[in-house]
């Protein structure tokens, strides 16, 4: 199968390097307005052609699979683009700036027998892949209830609001924020399901060139509730995963490999939290330790990256159902307009 991608800045670093190591996906071209980055990247990954224009890229190589790595504003014409040159379409997230734009692609991609899939990486971690075996499985019981809350210092230095270099999110609405709101509403979505209602509040705590910094929403959806939230002052920075069942609770940091499970236990109650809280030092301390070696091998902090895409390159190649269905991409969508501020919304 053979795959190029458009962009070569840092998220496609990440994407490069996976597609690497992926059996039978052959890695063909990349392309970048900038020459010298396009060219760099060949040569880093070995990549036999490099392109300025995405559209000559298309037409010479002829790819299976376009990657579309670049600001958001442009995914929706480089898509397009890949959709009516035959190929399937991965892109960053988020996948379009409107959801209008998103149901163009994802109509396209019907009438064109392909696939168009946003890039829910964190879907694919460790940690959420393991509470959705013990949900499947029966041991967790029904979900109630999910919160999900991104602590990340967007405004200090390398983040989001450097006035000397304006970052393309700033360009969304709820700016900075609303980059991660794909986050936010996948993994609602795939613990709770589609949303029925959502109310949200939006502020600004600090002075700065983003209109928001601070983002809370409550959700209720087809299967249950929850809370998602983002702060630009909470501190340290985590991204907090807390699923409650009615026969088990469970407890991850996203950017670290912590998951911490809380349940029935076979002593008397009043011993539980004791025996609860010893299992759960345990794993922590397991989990620093796991977290400061991933930091040295393998795919690191992308790991649900790289398990994402070799999902679905498997899928593609077999005929099988995608792990990200458009189905899936168009309900966390519809999720993230509610989630938008009132204000921004069409």
């Amino acid at each position: 199968m053979k795959a190029a991608l458009i962009g070569a800045g840092q998220i496609a670093r990440q994407h490069l390097a996976c597609l690497n190591t992926l059996p039978g996906v052959e890695l063909a071209a990349i392309c970048d307005l900038s020459p010298a980055t396009a060219e760099a990247a060949a040569e880093r990954y070995g990549i036999p052609a490099w392109f300025t224009d995405h559209r000559a890229m298309l037409d010479k190589v002829r790819p299976d699979v376009v990657h579309v790595t670049t600001p958001p504003t442009s995914h929706f014409r480089l898509a397009m683009d890949s959709l009516d040159a035959g190929a399937h379409v991965i892109v960053e997230k988020p996948a379009t700036s409107t959801f209008e734009e998103l149901e163009m692609l994802t109509e396209r991609a019907t009438a064109t027998g392909r696939h168009i899939v946003e890039d829910y990486n964190y879907l694919f971690n460790h940690a959420p892949q393991e509470i959705l075996r013990h949900i499947e499985s029966g041991a967790f019981g029904a979900v109630t209830h999910v919160e999900v809350l991104i602590c990340l210092d967007i405004l200090g230095p390398g983040g989001f609001a450097d006035p000397n270099s304006p970052h393309p999110a700033l360009d969304l609405a709820g700016g900075a924020i609303a980059d991660f709101l794909p986050h936010l509403a996948s993994l609602a979505h795939v613990f709770v399901g589609p949303h029925r209602t959502a109310r949200t509040a939006w502020s600004k705590r600090k002075p700065s060139p983003l209109p928001f910094d601070e983002f809370r929403c409550v959700v209720d959806a087809e299967r249950g509730t929850a809370v998602l939230g983002f702060s630009s002052s909470a501190q340290p920075d985590a991204f907090w995963l807390r699923v409650y069942g009615e026969r088990m609770q469970a407890t991850a940091n996203l950017f670290e490999t912590r998951l911490t499970f809380d349940g029935p236990r076979n002593v008397p109650k009043p011993l539980r939290p004791f025996f609860s809280g010893l299992d759960e030092g345990r794993d922590i301390r397991r989990a620093a330790l796991a977290t400061l070696l991933r930091k040295f091998k393998g795919p690191g902090a992308y790991e649900g990256l790289w398990e994402f895409l070799a999902r679905t390159y498997r899928a593609l190649a077999d005929g099988a159902v995608l792990p990200i269905t458009s189905s899936d991409v168009l309900a966390v969508n519809r999720m993230v307009e509610a989630l938008k501020p009132a204000e921004q919304r069409p």
